[in-house]
């Protein structure tokens, strides 16, 4: 199995491009909507999209 995408929910999405720029050297592919697919595969996601989306889920299987 080969790893493909890692996904890291963030705070502060700015800084959090400017740091995988700035140390990695990683460019943007795609910014939409609160997700950012930057070369070599990372995946950066505001974390306010994550927590809602796992609300909903949880909710959902609870109700």
């Amino acid at each position: 199995m080969k790893l493909k995408n890692v996904l890291i929910a963030v705070n502060d999405m700015d800084r959090a491009i400017r740091f995988y720029k700035e140390i990695f050297g990683l460019e943007v592919i795609l910014d939409q909507d609160g997700n950012v697919i930057m070369s070599e595969g990372l995946v950066l996601q505001d974390a306010r999209i994550g927590n809602s989306f796992w609300i909903k889920i949880c909710f959902q299987r609870i109700i």
